[in-house]
């Protein structure tokens, strides 16, 4: 179920098949091999949704979202004593695109063998075995501390102590290493970067604040990004949808008009909860999103920059 190589959560077919079985009178006592299966009929049942554009897609998507009425607000003006105008009501269903949220770690940045070999050196310090690729891409799922309490112990709750300990001594070391050619952009990122800048931009990473910041400012995008945080910068870090709200306030931005692009399904968790218009996936990081347990958490997924940045022209020329 693909469309110009992005996918959506939204097969193109349901195939119902009706077959009749023809049996023995005798068929208890008649071997498998002797039921004679045929099918007299196999009805297919389209949904109409073979070829979808991903224009149609993304303006789909966000008709729906401006003609969702908005039901919670944070104004003054919508306690039940007040009075609101049909202006009003037009300003709340009214949704455009006006924010785009990035993770750092395998989304803007190609930051994996700093941080594989940056962790391995914390584990080794701290006399506990290195890991290997594949463990540290799972691990990066979590919050730092979660994630070397994970390493470490194998479990990311049960060592919490133990985790913030080692997600300390990593951070101060990891800040100290990020050059642009040790995190620098994936190719194709700066481009869309600059094709996108009529909107809003920001990072929000589960690493610390301070290592976001810094990737962001090593590869000269911090005259772009307005903000960029870190798991403690927020009160809750990804899955969890605060970071996500929290940010969008700072940016006086509704969270229904941003989205959130990011490569972990933590990050997909996260924008759906908040309440984003789009949760976008994109698969170059450390998570394989063409496994459905991984791709269902986001809207759509993107194989390649350059679908990346179509989807984002289609969804800026809706605005």
């Amino acid at each position: 179920y693909r469309s110009h190589g992005v996918r959506t959560h939204q097969k193109p077919y349901t195939y119902i098949y009706i077959y009749i079985y023809i049996y023995s009178s005798s068929m208890w006592c008649v071997p498998c091999s002797c039921i004679q299966p045929f099918a007299v009929h196999s009805l297919s049942v389209q949904k109409k949704k073979t070829n979808i554009e991903l224009s149609n897609f993304v303006t789909r998507k966000m008709h729906q979202q401006r003609t969702t009425t908005t039901t919670t607000t944070t104004r003054a003006t919508d306690s039940p004593s007040s009075s609101s105008s049909p202006n009003d009501t037009n300003h709340q269903q009214q949704k455009q695109l006006d924010l785009i949220i990035w993770d750092v770690d395998g989304t803007l940045a190609n930051t994996t063998t700093l941080a594989f070999e940056a962790t391995n050196e914390v584990l080794k310090k701290h006399n506990f075995d290195e890991i290997s690729l594949e463990q540290y891409e799972y691990g990066s799922r979590y919050t730092t501390p979660k994630r070397f309490s994970y390493h470490a112990c194998g479990d990311s709750e049960g060592h919490k102590e133990l985790g913030e300990k080692l997600g300390a001594s990593f951070d101060r070391y990891y800040v100290e290493l990020v050059t642009r050619e040790t995190a620098g952009l994936f190719s194709g990122i700066r481009n869309i970067v600059e094709r996108t800048k009529s909107v809003k931009h920001a990072a929000l990473s589960n690493a610390c604040g301070e290592y976001a910041r810094r990737v962001v400012k090593v590869n000269k995008l911090d005259s772009i990004f307005e903000m960029s945080l870190g798991a403690d910068d927020v009160s809750k870090a990804k899955p969890e949808p605060g970071g996500i709200r929290e940010l969008c306030q700072k940016l006086n931005v509704d969270v229904s008009n941003a989205c959130y692009v990011g490569d972990a399904p933590s990050d997909g968790r996260a924008a759906k909860a908040a309440g984003c218009m789009f949760s976008i996936g994109v698969n170059w990081g450390s998570h394989d999103l063409s496994d459905p347990t991984n791709e269902e958490h986001f809207d759509i997924v993107c194989e390649t920059r350059e679908e990346l940045e179509r989807f984002f022209m289609k969804a800026l020329s809706d605005n």
